[in-house]
């Protein structure tokens, strides 16, 4: 390598340099790898996770499932790294109410989810834009919408109206097999046409099953989320994932903005205001007029804000009410009381009201046991801390997702009793009081991020299911009475779905 005279041949430089080139990217990737995996000071336990991917490939199952497996290991708050994202998750009632009941503003942001930037047009809706004065002026807009246009007698109002046309179709399926799931979809995208836009349509319009499709697709499609929520580089990479919500997040606005250019020119009357658009139309003209807050209430943040309500106030109603239908046709004899309470109380002379509500234990046991047993969101929508925090003595950074275990509550043995079977008891202190808000109970969420739609959507599930079980019977199919119907998709991404199925919809006598 070294000649008589002491001087490096040019040959031998370049082996040490490529030598020294090689040593050196080695011990740069290896700093890379073992600080990939170096947790924050101070921050929770939890499992190690691979150099540069962290636990991703542990996620071998439903996330509450692996999260409820940890939380035996390491405690009921861990942290753990997917990708680049370092994660806090929290498990059973205390911890998580400390986070977001008593520390609501440390723990109300939204991670920047590069599906979150996709499905809300640049993070411009309620559910999945960050905590800011935008966010809280869009929360209020749509609380104020939903308390003016979805509770007492115009929700009733609402509701009532599809009753026509859910009888027509029932008498059309009577006897027959059928799978609800179409049914409870169509019926919850009228009532939310009427509430956002005040347009009406048949079941089967096909602007209302174009609406379904679209919505079912999107869910389907980003599932756990995307490659590019957890590495930012997979963003620029052309996967079909992105391309697929994208495809269906712009679908979904053309035709809401459709409806919205129909409803601006033929029904928006200022001095009249009848649904959620008018009112969001007329608060912008108003903040034009003061000159406040234009920049926050832009057509697309209204466009966005209308999109939250009507997907929000869809799905989780139809899922609840679709798994209500499962577990009373599985469960004849808690059908039967409730019915026998119904016709008690009600009668059969006229529909259930609001007002009904408070004289119907039974009934709203059976519905509250129904969100519990279903838990259709077993992980909250992931929040993020809005600033350095500290939670059980644990230090989290700004910026860090966190996770909510709804499931680890819902399912809590030393919350309920035999919590993996279906009984209304749960929800019934002395057989005649209702739980309405038992410790380990929250499946509209807590905090500055609760469900906006909270009341709205127990008010909507109560009228539904009192009306039909006033009206209607549920019983499985004749030669499958054996059949589970409460079966959930394995290892479903997208909450706890039920696997398909038909159930057989008879008239009372």
């Amino acid at each position: 390598m070294i000649d008589m005279f002491g001087v490096i041949s040019e040959s031998s430089f370049g082996q040490v340099n490529a030598l020294t080139i090689t040593a050196a990217l080695g011990v740069i990737l290896t700093s890379m790898a073992i600080w990939s995996v170096m947790r924050p000071s101070g921050f929770p336990p939890g499992p190690r996770g691979l150099p540069l991917v962290g636990s991703i490939f542990d996620m071998n199952d439903s996330p509450e499932v692996v999260f409820g497996n940890w939380a035996k290991k390491y405690g009921d708050i861990f942290g753990l790294k997917i990708g680049e994202r370092w994660m806090v998750v929290l498990n059973r009632k205390d911890v998580i109410k400390e986070a977001v009941v008593k520390q609501s503003v440390d723990f109300a942001g939204r991670p920047d989810f590069y599906s979150f930037e996709v499905f809300s047009d640049g993070f411009k809706d309620i559910a999945m834009s960050s905590y800011s004065d935008t966010w809280k002026l869009h929360r209020k807009l749509g609380h104020t919408a939903l308390r003016h246009f979805a509770t007492g007698k115009p929700l009733q109002k609402l509701i009532t109206n599809v009753y026509p046309k859910l009888e027509k179709e029932l008498a059309e399926n009577e006897g027959k097999p059928i799978d609800p799931r179409l049914l409870l979809t169509l019926l919850m995208y009228n009532v939310l046409t009427q509430m956002c836009f005040g347009m009406s349509y048949e079941l089967h319009d096909p602007k209302v099953k174009a609406w379904m499709e679209i919505n079912d697709e999107g869910n389907e499609s980003v599932g756990l989320g995307l490659a590019a929520d957890f590495f930012r580089w997979a963003r620029y990479i052309p996967t079909s994932g992105p391309r697929l919500i994208k495809e269906g997040v712009e679908a979904f606005k053309d035709m809401i903005n459709a409806e919205l250019a129909e409803h601006r020119e033929k029904k928006y009357d200022p001095e009249n205001i009848n649904d959620f658009y008018s009112m969001m139309l007329k608060t912008q003209e108003d903040a034009k007029r003061e000159g406040e807050n234009v920049d926050k209430l832009s057509d697309a943040h209204i466009l966005m804000t209308i999109i939250d309500i009507f997907s929000a106030g869809t799905q989780t109603t139809i899922d609840t009410l679709y798994w209500a239908f499962a577990c009373l046709a599985e469960t004849p004899e808690v059908q039967k009381k409730v019915q026998s309470e119904i016709d008690s109380v009600v009668g059969r002379d006229r529909v259930p009201t609001i007002e009904d509500r408070g004289t119907l234990p039974y009934t709203e046991a059976t519905l509250y046991e129904v969100m519990r047993y279903s838990t259709i969101v077993p992980m909250a929508l992931p929040h993020s801390t809005t600033r350095d925090t500290t939670l059980r003595g644990y230090s989290i950074p700004k910026g860090t997702t966190v996770m909510l275990n709804i499931h680890s509550m819902h399912f809590d043995p030393d919350e309920w009793i035999d919590p993996e079977s279906f009984k209304p008891e749960h929800f019934l202190d002395d057989g005649r009081t209702v739980r309405q808000h038992p410790p380990s109970f929250m499946p509209f969420g807590a905090g500055r991020r609760s469900c906006l739609g909270e009341a709205v959507a127990k008010a909507d599930l109560f009228l539904i299911f009192s009306w039909f079980l006033q009206n209607y019977t549920f019983s499985k199919v004749p030669g499958k009475e054996s059949e589970n119907l409460c079966k959930t998709i394995p290892k479903t991404v997208a909450g706890r779905l039920l696997t398909p199925y038909q159930i057989v919809i008879s008239k009372r006598k």
